[in-house]
């Protein structure tokens, strides 16, 4: 690697300070040469690729040399889309801008971690000393990364913040932007209206729906509360959302799965049943009117068959129920309804499975990115997990973890799986390492412990 550049400078000193700092014995000098043909790694300029008007300008490179080694591209603004053709003859790991490089701190940075990463994978080979050869393990250390909770009660922080991962993870800061506002409207509208609620919620307990009827019907006051969909892939924490927004604002919340019940049901289990609706039919308040002024979360929203869909398009409407079998007006039952589905719902209105208009009628529709989004930062989740004690064991009184470590080479393989069940799956394949490394009495995963 040729160390002509003033970036490839600031880049040599950078990496010498953290090598430093972390007690790596890597001598940064030796691995950036002019020498191009003893390089492993050849940090060159696109021009260089292309058919020069002058050969002589190329020294003694001969380009057919290239092809057996690793090159970092630098190309001056712009990529020019005929580089890609390059990609069938030489071993391109990575392509920057020059002219990025000289002023944009994450054009560098990402050059930097390249780089970083390339020399340890050369730095830790096998190593001989005495009589013995061994190899050093580049790992991260669970308490000295990215996160740690500062807290005596490790148990009790994961149990009340489960959800922190959400917000401290930089990939999701327009989500987390967002379900701010969702959850600030929730706390205003209950605020707004808790009186009546209140009072609504004492007045329906211990009483059957046939003698509701004069105690509801005074409520002529129109309450509107807000509504949330949630759509995202199985594993991405729906059910944590929907838990986040009523833990916010100091409310229970009522789980209700949809995929879970018959679809005959549906329609008396939320809206409830009047005595004589149908053959051996009796008075059910159903889930909304018992939970009157809390949220309601109905999991997959997508199963719920077309006439319990109007029934609920209606009730969002002016937030009143309409149970099997009532005669009269419907009833005032005011709930935050928040549901989820990991279907399409698009894709499900277009083929005539869902209404289109109940699909817009939900005041708020909350994308939860899946793990592949999330990328960026993958190492902040990985150590997330793991100092979770309920996955990996936490010992209070000595202050130490089970597993407290794990390898570069463990986090690579992390990060080159594309997780089909998202986080759900990420925590499963991290607390099954743990019990295997723990069962080899190691105190580190390594990269045979991923298993996925």
């Amino acid at each position: 690697m040729h160390k002509k550049e003033e970036y490839i400078n600031k880049i040599m000193e950078s990496l010498k300070i953290q090598f430093d700092e972390k007690k790596e014995r890597i001598s940064i000098d030796e691995y950036f040469d002019s020498d191009f043909k003893s390089s492993e790694l050849c940090i060159i300029e696109e021009s260089f690729l292309e058919e020069p008007k002058n050969p002589a300008k190329r020294k003694n490179i001969n380009t057919e040399e290239l092809k057996n080694k690793k090159i970092i591209l630098i190309v001056d603004d712009k990529i020019n889309g005929n580089i890609f053709d390059k990609f069938l003859e030489y071993e391109i790991i990575g392509i920057f801008r020059k002219k990025r490089l000289m002023y944009e701190f994450e054009e560098l940075g990402k050059f930097e971690k390249l780089l970083k990463e390339y020399i340890r994978k050369m730095n830790y080979d096998l190593k001989v000393e005495g009589n013995k050869i061994y190899k050093y393990i580049p790992y991260k250390n669970l308490r000295n990364w990215k996160f740690f909770p500062n807290t005596e009660n490790i148990y009790k922080f994961y149990e009340e913040n489960k959800y922190v991962s959400i917000f401290l993870d930089p990939a999701m800061k327009d989500f987390s932007r967002k379900l701010r506002e969702i959850i600030k409207d929730f706390n205003n509208t209950k605020e707004k209206y808790k009186k009546e609620l209140n009072d609504m919620e004492e007045k329906i307990k211990g009483k059957s729906i046939k003698n509701l009827d004069k105690e509801l019907s005074k409520y002529d006051r129109k309450i509107f509360l807000p509504s949330l969909l949630i759509e995202g892939e199985t594993g991405t924490g729906k059910t944590l959302i929907a838990e986040i927004i009523s833990n916010a604002i100091s409310n229970s919340i009522y789980k209700f799965s949809l995929s879970n019940i018959s679809k005959n049901l549906i329609d008396s289990e939320l809206f409830g049943t009047r005595e004589g609706a149908y053959t051996d039919a009796k008075d059910r308040k159903g889930k909304i009117l018992s939970n009157i002024g809390k949220c309601i979360f109905l999991d997959e929203i997508a199963e719920i068959p077309e006439d319990v869909q109007t029934k609920l398009l209606l009730y969002l409407d002016d937030f009143r129920i309409r149970p099997e079998g009532l005669d009269g007006s419907p009833l005032l039952a005011p709930a935050f309804i928040i549901s989820a589905t990991n279907k399409n719902l698009k894709k499900e209105i277009n083929n005539g499975n869902f209404r289109e208009d109940l699909y817009y009628r939900f005041k708020y529709k909350i994308k939860i990115p899946s793990l592949k989004e999330r990328r960026e930062d993958l190492r902040f989740l990985i150590n997330f997990i793991l100092l979770n004690p309920y996955i990996n064991y936490y010992d209070n009184e000595n202050d130490t973890y089970l597993i407290e470590k794990i390898s570069l080479e463990a986090i690579e393989k992390l990060e080159n799986y594309d997780y089909p069940g998202n986080f759900r799956e990420l925590e499963g394949i991290l607390k099954n390492a743990v019990n295997l490394a723990s069962s080899e009495n190691l105190n580190i995963i390594l990269e045979k412990h991923i298993v996925y």
